[in-house]
């Protein structure tokens, strides 16, 4: 009894993604600085700092800087264009002088104010670059974290329009059932209910078992040897023993040494609505082989056993197909799997 469990995680470029918005944040604060400082040294000099931005989300903006602040530099005459040929600071002072009117004994250069409006410009688009990029970042974040489910008890139950169906079949132990104990990857194999079967007919709970059982043999799953029992599973909050009743039983359609799906039913529990019985069941794949050196079922498949009952109990006449319940009882954790079983049962009402 092993189970098959494949997962995959893809999450490898992330980190790629992040380094790249941090370089354009850095660079970004590096361009904001630079025409600051430019600004307050002198109108023209902010031209150079744009032209200095590496930053490609910002390309747009950047150029609409620099172009501004560059033709401000033509009309300022011949020693702005000396002091981009030669480096000298007295170029950009005389540039200053000569494109400047002062407005009162205290004013800044006009060319000053203006040439400051799209540094402020510069400043606001890299802003909303920094804002953009946290905003990114913390939606990453979000939508990759991993909630841990909730640690799985033997008692826990769905409610549904049959009444309260437990998640799990339950050892002698009151534990769930691990499959014996055997491991997959290193986590336990819960195994979970994932079949409720409805009998609308019977008056009592013997009519309801003689009725079950009919209809397990005429669907090609009677009572096989040699499968574990003592099980129970739990319906409306009690605890009930398994069928079939007799020693080292179970429902299978073939022999347990082949490849077999196999299985035990819970109850019967009184429905909800006036009249019938309520039953739950716990279905796998198995083959036989060997574990940790010993002779044993095998875990194969959840759904296949589950969708193999259902199919065969509707071809034989003995139920209708009521579709499917979820029981939210699927897991896949670092310490515990039920292998490929989806979280829903196959409802069945017997005919």
């Amino acid at each position: 009894m092993g189970r098959h469990s494949a997962t995959c995680v893809a999450a490898q470029q992330r980190a790629s993604r992040h380094g790249s918005q941090a370089s354009i944040g850095r660079v970004g604060l590096l361009a904001v600085t630079l025409g600051v400082g430019a600004a307050v040294a002198g109108g023209t000099a902010v031209a150079h700092a744009d032209d200095s931005v590496g930053n490609d989300r910002g390309t747009a903006a950047t150029r609409s800087v620099a172009s501004t602040t560059s033709a401000t530099a033509v009309d300022a005459g011949p020693s702005v264009r000396a002091f981009r040929r030669t480096g000298k600071k007295a170029s950009v002072d005389t540039a200053v002088a000569d494109t400047s009117v002062a407005d009162g004994p205290t004013s800044r250069p006009r060319s000053v104010r203006k040439n400051a409006r799209p540094v402020l410009a510069l400043l606001k688009v890299v802003r909303q670059e920094f804002e953009t990029a946290a905003d990114r970042r913390a939606e990453r974040a979000a939508a990759t974290t991993d909630v841990e489910p909730v640690t799985p008890a033997p008692t826990d139950q769905v409610s549904t329009q049959y009444g309260s169906i437990g998640k799990w079949m339950v050892e002698p132990s009151g534990q769930i059932s691990d499959y014996g104990g055997q491991r997959e990857d290193g986590k336990s194999l819960l195994e979970p209910v994932n079949i409720v079967i409805v009998d609308t007919k019977s008056t009592n709970a013997f009519q309801a078992r003689l009725r079950l059982n009919r209809a397990m043999r005429a669907s090609g799953f009677p009572p096989q040897p040699i499968h574990t029992g003592g099980f129970r599973g739990i319906i409306n909050g009690k605890a009930y023993r398994q069928q079939p009743s007799g020693l080292l039983q179970g429902y299978s359609d073939n022999v347990f040494f082949e490849t077999n799906n196999h299985g035990r039913i819970f109850g019967p529990a009184p429905v909800a609505t006036p009249g019938g019985y309520v039953w739950s069941g716990t279905f796998s794949e198995e083959e036989w082989g060997t574990y940790q050196g010993r002779p044993a079922h095998l875990y194969v498949s959840s759904n296949v056993a589950r969708d193999a009952l259902a199919a065969k109990m509707v071809a034989s006449g003995r139920a209708t197909c009521a579709g499917q319940i979820a029981l939210d009882n699927a897991y896949t954790t670092d310490t515990v799997t039920t292998g490929d079983h989806d979280g829903h049962a196959a409802v069945l009402i017997l005919t």
